[in-house]
């Protein structure tokens, strides 16, 4: 969530982790609870990919030296061995770095980011326990760890050091359900880039479409920050405390807010599903023959090519998000092998049993992913996509059925 080329100063981490390191003063990391002050920082989101869910992290205020140092678990490096496998896998590393806030302050004005702090009413022993947990992700052997965009990010560490700190209070007060899903977070915030929030939707499966409770839904800095803004906990004694005693702007912006939703596409995506279908259709029966070839077998290898990729990202790698996804039913590599046959039927305007079996086929696994929603089979939340694609489908299966029928008339 943070710019690659501006996040390389990760050794400021290790170094603050160096067990029995001799300076004059005490590092942030080894100084005593009593003596730091530690707040929750939000920084909202971007353009880049990356930073369109926004970050967070923790800021370490040095009573004692005045030092201020901030760490986050939201590094990653292009140049890291293996990037693209391991993107491509799900198995991309994340790292923890640290900062100072005066780098803060200059990154994110340049990326016209706001930054927000909230400085947390922990006691000294619970801030002890915040700077123990900083210090064991500092070890060399623990600085890296395999990121998941929902279930293990910048935003879910800082969650559960602070839950840790404060003894599972906060994790015990966030279990009511939020009526959002991964998907529905994602939608919001990438709406702004129609093909990447098409492509999202797409490749998003049952998973993302589980209900978020207010615990889960934490993978976003903001919703942490605004659940920490509410919270009260309670120390040994049994009194209540706010965990936030204040909250400051350190770095404003001048983008517009979050969407507060995601965008209503089905109204739109039926409407374009039923124009291809009509042109499909028209094509058909007008005798342009080379036009509907090239037509029909565009459609059909760009669905059969998405549906390999659902097929992969559900088979072979550790996107858990795609995985069981219902959009295999209008995606699949079945497109990929009609292409072949309905080229050749329609170019030369002769009939295929196989083109006319295999469209019939596409055709009614997207009706049965319209049917799964009408007995409420489905766990996913696909109708948009399947207004899109089922038209489209029936109207190939009409042109293939067509031309069979005739070639038998009398």
């Amino acid at each position: 969530m943070l710019r690659p080329f501006l996040r390389p100063l990760i050794a400021l981490a290790l170094a603050a982790s160096t067990v029995g390191a001799q300076t004059s003063r005490p590092d942030p990391l080894h100084q005593s609870g009593e003596n730091v002050t530690i707040s929750l920082l939000t920084m909202g989101t971007g353009k880049q990919v990356w930073e369109m869910f926004g970050h967070n992290a923790i800021l370490i205020h040095d009573n004692v030296t005045g030092a201020d140092t901030v760490f986050n678990w939201g590094v990653f490096d292009f140049k890291q061995p293996n990037f693209i496998p391991r993107f491509l896998q799900g198995r991309m590393l994340y790292a923890m770095g640290g900062d100072s806030i005066q780098w803060i302050h200059l990154v994110y004005r340049y990326l016209n980011r706001y930054v927000n702090a909230q400085e947390l009413n922990l006691s000294a022993s619970e801030k002890d326990s915040v700077l123990k947990q900083i210090q064991w992700y500092a070890r060399p052997e623990n600085v890296n760890y395999r990121y998941d965009y929902f279930y293990d990010n910048c935003s879910t560490r800082v969650r559960d050091i602070i839950d840790n700190a404060v003894h599972g209070q906060m994790k015990a007060q966030a279990t009511a359900l939020t009526g959002t899903t991964y998907r529905w977070h994602a939608l919001r915030l990438m709406q702004g880039n129609f093909p990447l929030a098409v492509g999202v939707d797409i490749g998003l499966g049952r998973p993302s479409d589980r209900e978020l409770t207010k615990w889960t839904e934490m993978f976003l800095p903001r919703k942490l920050h605004d659940f920490a803004a509410g919270l009260q906990i309670k120390d040994s004694t049994g009194a209540s405390r706010p965990l936030v005693a204040s909250e400051r702007t350190l770095v404003t912006t001048t983008r517009a807010p979050e969407a507060a939703g995601p965008p209503t596409w089905w109204l739109w995506f039926l409407g374009a599903g039923l124009l291809m279908a009509a042109f499909f259709t028209w094509l058909s029966v007008s005798g342009k023959r080379r036009t509907a070839s090239f037509a029909f077998t565009t459609f059909a290898v760009v669905a059969g090519i998405l549906g390999l990729l659902l097929t992969l990202l559900w088979t072979v790698t550790d996107h858990v998000s795609a995985h069981a996804n219902e959009n295999l039913l209008l995606f699949n590599p079945l497109w990929l092998v009609l292409a072949f046959p309905l080229s050749s039927s329609m170019w030369k305007g002769r009939p295929s049993l196989l083109a006319e079996r295999l469209a019939m086929t596409v055709a009614a696994l997207a009706a049965v992913g319209l049917l799964m929603h009408i007995i409420r089979m489905s766990a996913q939340n696909n109708l948009a996509l399947i207004f899109l694609m089922l038209p489209p489908a029936l109207a190939i299966s009409f042109a293939t059925r067509r031309r069979s029928l005739n070639a038998i008339a009398p």
